[in-house]
């Protein structure tokens, strides 16, 4: 290098460093770190990217967590609804079915006692006159 001042530049130029032997092992000491520095870089590069997509996928989660809630609390709506249709208020189903029953129908099965303390008002609860 001391005979041609041009080689030094010329070297690295094209990506190759020249150094004496007592610098070599200080600077693949150096490329070692660099390595390492790199492979760092490209681990935490790629795990910014996948905390993105899981926190992409968790919202979409969410919102569809949100939607299922909304339709459970629909459905639990019009189950409430129906219920109330069947066993609530004068001349409701059940309470017609039961009278039915009292009537002589002929039927195998009898309504749940616990169903029926709901369905028909106190005064219907009492066998119709024949």
């Amino acid at each position: 290098m001391q005979a041609d001042v041009q080689l030094w530049q010329y070297a690295y130029d094209r990506h190759v460093l020249l150094v004496s032997p007592t610098l070599l092992l200080t600077a693949m000491k150096l490329i070692q770190t660099g390595w390492k520095q790199d492979a760092v870089n490209k681990n935490a590069q790629q795990i910014a990217e996948r905390a993105g997509k899981l926190y992409d996928k968790l919202v979409g989660f969410t919102d569809n967590f949100e939607t299922i809630g909304k339709k459970l609390d629909d459905a639990h709506d019009a189950y409430q609804q129906a219920r109330r249709q069947l066993s609530e208020g004068r001349g409701n189903a059940l309470a017609q079915a039961e009278q039915l029953r009292l009537l002589n129908a002929k039927t195998s099965k009898r309504l749940p006692a616990s169903v029926l303390a709901t369905a028909l008002p106190e005064e219907e609860e009492e066998r119709p006159s024949t």
